[in-house]
């Protein structure tokens, strides 16, 4: 008899002791109390609908199997990787890209005139509604991790490949953001996506070498094109001024012989007028200028051959 007492005692301590635990974990996690993290809101549900939505703190409510709760993280910009993880390991990222075959049949796309490229891709959203984040769409990360794929690909397709390498990223991730955000409202995911940035964009690494033959040449015939451009923006102005000179030049000189044809006329009028009223002692002056003008630098030596032994005088300076 005493020996089914002290089994019963061992087994009473034993029950008592599951009992106990299974109180713990009910009390942690369907307990009357839950913690919302300072980056989250929790939904609490009554019998699986939904009745309120709680911020950060300590919060009560009615035990499992009456109410429970769902968390997200609403003040954290998350994000989605297309074509590469990251993975963390003792405080260190290292990266899973191109070389991983799974990761490499995610990044390959078509671009618009059929060249294959291989892209990667980070999607950054926050968490805008969390009721429409954690009940509209069902593995909402995955949705928009497809959402995100499909978007990238159909972008990519609309451009050439040489704006995909160089000139025309920023475009392909303002496009792609704005579709992925139209496509998650249209889901009613409850989501705010921030950026979309093409991490990195390779051609094959059969024909990389001839992608960077041809990068090379398309930089030198940039250069060469800067270059003509720099010279044209330095001939340009000079000539502009040296015609701009011409012109004043043109137009001063034309001014002073317009001056000089006038003066010479007015002159020419007023010695008709002149002439006009005494013809013989007009004639006579302007016989008189013309040779004063004539011999005015001029050596005169008057020649006399009557004069005997002198028969040159010169006028310059007496005899």
């Amino acid at each position: 008899m005493r020996v089914v007492t002290r089994q019963f005692a061992g087994f009473k301590s034993i029950l008592l002791g599951l009992l106990v635990v299974v109180l713990v974990i009910w009390l942690l996690i369907g307990g009357p109390f839950y913690i919302v993290g300072p980056e989250e809101q929790g939904v609490v549900l009554t019998f699986g609908k939904m009745t309120s939505v709680s911020g950060p703190g300590f919060h009560f409510k009615l035990p499992w199997p009456v109410q429970t709760v769902r968390k997200a993280p609403v003040n954290v910009v998350q994000r989605v990787e297309i074509g590469f993880r990251s993975v963390e390991s003792g405080g260190t990222t290292s990266y899973v890209g191109f070389t991983d075959r799974d990761m490499l049949r995610e990044a390959q796309m078509l671009t618009g005139d059929e060249n294959i490229i291989n892209c990667s891709v980070i999607v950054q959203y926050r968490i805008g509604d969390i009721s429409a984040y954690l009940f509209n769409v069902r593995e909402p990360d995955e949705t928009l991790r497809d959402i995100s794929e499909a978007c990238i690909r159909q972008v990519i397709g609309d451009n050439a490949v040489d704006a995909v390498l160089t000139t025309g990223k920023l475009e392909i991730q303002n496009r792609t953001m704005e579709q992925v955000q139209e496509m998650a409202d249209n889901y009613g995911m409850g989501i705010n996506v921030v950026a979309v940035q093409l991490k990195d964009v390779q051609p094959p690494a059969q024909v990389s070498d001839a992608f960077k033959d041809v990068a090379t040449a398309r930089e030198d015939m940039q250069a060469y094109i800067n270059e003509a451009e720099g010279y044209r923006n330095q001939v340009i102005p000079e000539a502009r001024a040296d015609s701009v000179t011409t012109v004043n030049e043109a137009l001063g000189y034309a001014a002073v012989r317009i001056n000089t044809a006038r003066g010479a006329a007015g002159r020419f009028v007023a010695v008709a007028a002149e002439y006009s009223k005494s013809p013989q002692v007009t004639s006579a002056r302007l016989h008189l200028e013309m040779l004063g003008s004539v011999l005015a630098g001029s050596r005169i030596t008057v020649v006399d051959r009557d004069a005997g032994a002198l028969t040159h005088y010169n006028l310059e300076g007496g005899m």
